[in-house]
């Protein structure tokens, strides 16, 4: 089926979501969070992961992307940034609305661009933008994307942390609990159909990793310091990869982060950047 260009433009929602305390914990522990994680996941007002803002974004975003028309199990994440207005409150009500921003041919796919924008309890507070690649959808003549994201670590720098996050094998089926249920990250066979000989984890999964390892290394666990990240995904990883993520400050409020898969050595993340307030 043809990409419905037409799309471009349109928006939907917005859907309303509730959340309480426990959706908040469950997604910090798909993330990998533990027992030195505790303020993100006591009742009965923990902490909230910044990067839960991705969470009330699935419905709109795919139900934008099914009226492109485009094919879905040609689905890539190629990136993804999340900005944060204010911490989310540890349970409330969020209205989602997103809109597509553009659809551009990359020749060997169409990129499409998603813009969302959340509030909860009536209160701006976050903000996403995807880039979502159906291969094989490119050459229908349009305008090429925007430029990518360019932030890598100094030449020869030494990180200013490095940690080891271990996935688990059933990783994915247990990040997919918070509502990202497509089936490549579960299915054998919709996988093998994408071209991967098992589910791979969701690029969302270890982008939430990296983001909650540089909010504990660089702006002290503090969620009210959060302000931005945006990564480009690389390479897939796959559900009981070591990951390590490492962390290179750039200048203040700024860093860039990096993710590993430690048994391969290959970047899943190479290109991304953390920004906080000092």
């Amino acid at each position: 089926m043809a990409l419905d260009l037409q799309t471009v433009g349109k928006a939907f929602g917005p859907i309303v979501q509730e959340y309480t305390w426990k959706d908040a914990a469950l997604y910090a522990i798909s993330l990998g969070a533990g027992r030195d994680d505790l303020g993100y996941l006591l009742d009965p007002t923990p902490k909230v992961l910044p990067t839960y803002g991705v969470i009330p974004t699935f419905d709109p975003v795919f139900d934008l992307l099914k009226a492109t028309g485009g094919d879905l199990v040609t689905l890539l994440h190629s990136s993804q940034r999340t900005e944060i207005i204010r911490p989310f409150p540890h349970e409330g009500k969020m209205e989602t609305t997103a809109t597509i921003r553009g659809i551009y041919d990359m020749k060997i796919g169409a990129a499409v661009v998603i813009d969302t924008t959340t509030d909860v309890n009536g209160e701006a507070t976050a903000g996403t933008t995807w880039t979502l690649l159906l291969r094989g959808e490119g050459g229908f003549g349009g305008e090429r994307p925007p430029a990518r994201l360019k932030i890598k670590p100094p030449a020869n720098a030494a990180p200013d942390f490095s940690v080891e996050v271990p996935t688990l094998d059933n990783q994915a089926l247990l990040y997919r609990l918070n509502g990202d249920i497509n089936p490549i990250h579960a299915d054998p066979k919709v996988a093998e159909a994408a071209g991967f000989d098992r589910p791979i984890l969701h690029g969302l999964c270890f982008y939430g990793i990296a983001g909650r390892v540089a909010l504990k290394e660089l702006a002290g666990d503090d969620p009210s310091r959060f302000r931005a990240l945006e990564c480009l995904f690389a390479k897939p990883v796959m559900p009981g990869d070591t990951l390590v993520v490492e962390g290179f400050k750039l200048e203040p409020g700024k860093a860039a982060v990096t993710v590993t898969v430690k048994e391969t050595g290959v970047k899943a993340i190479a290109n991304c950047v953390f920004e906080y307030a000092e």
